[in-house]
């Protein structure tokens, strides 16, 4: 995340009621779906910010990361050995309000054996990334947060792409989106692709979400003087009237 978002949500955190909510935000799953195997992990989310991971490497090719703040933010990261098509999501509840801008960045490392045992390794392959955001989380889909991330083919050492959803490659900034009234108090994210991975080869992704509120903004000392003389006007017009 950019530096300008940690100062965002620290001013966001110094300034808001959030410290006066109670703890305890209930509970949200991670799924990992590879070629139609569904793995659903439990997440309770017992504090105001915190993190978790699952999965296992070794033993079932995949592992997982997330850390959440409520006021809201979101950060996920996932590597996996297996090749084949893969859905993931992430969510996390949100504190209420009306929301209206955010920033979505996503990004993988793709790494590729030079050999397969005697033989050249025909390298690593993924396909262009797609991560949607839902907000509530897989009610309202919001195309203003989606990212791409361009794939790559025959990768024999180790590639690194990011983007974000303003296409300035992970050092966009916040983009309007609507409607912001929530009820249901989570959003998430959905990040699909399609990989083809040799024995030894591996794949990070990486993202993050953030959404924030843009406060109205504040009339400059020369429009608070024109409501002044309107309002001296209309008090001369009334007595006048008088």
């Amino acid at each position: 995340m950019k530096i300008n978002h940690f100062l965002a949500i620290g001013a966001m955190l110094v300034g808001s009621t959030v410290l006066a909510t109670p703890i305890g935000y209930g509970s949200t799953d991670v799924t990992v779906n590879i070629n139609g195997v569904v793995t659903t992990t439990s997440i309770n989310q017992t504090t105001h910010t915190g993190s978790a991971e699952g999965g296992n490497l070794a033993i079932n090719n995949f592992k997982f990361g997330m850390s959440w703040d409520v006021d809201p933010t979101l950060t996920w990261s996932y590597t996996t050995t297996s090749s084949g098509p893969q859905t993931i999501t992430f969510s996390t509840n949100i504190i209420p309000d009306a929301y209206n801008k955010l920033f979505n960045s996503a990004g993988y490392t793709l790494t590729g054996v030079q050999k397969v045992g005697n033989k050249t390794s025909p390298g690593a392959t993924i396909s262009d990334v797609t991560v949607k955001v839902y907000i509530p989380f897989m009610t309202q889909y919001i195309p203003e947060g989606d990212v791409t991330v361009k794939g790559v083919s025959g990768v024999r050492g180790t590639l690194t792409r990011s983007e974000d959803n303003t296409g300035f490659g992970g050092v966009g900034d916040y983009v309007p989106f609507g409607p912001s009234a929530l009820t249901d108090l989570t959003m998430g994210v959905e990040i699909k692709f399609n990989a083809t991975l040799n024995k030894g080869d591996t794949l990070s992704l990486n993202g993050t979400l953030d959404i924030q509120k843009e406060a109205p903004p504040v009339p400059e000392p020369a429009t608070f003087g024109l409501i002044g003389a309107a309002l001296v006007g209309l008090g001369s017009f009334a007595r006048r009237r008088a």
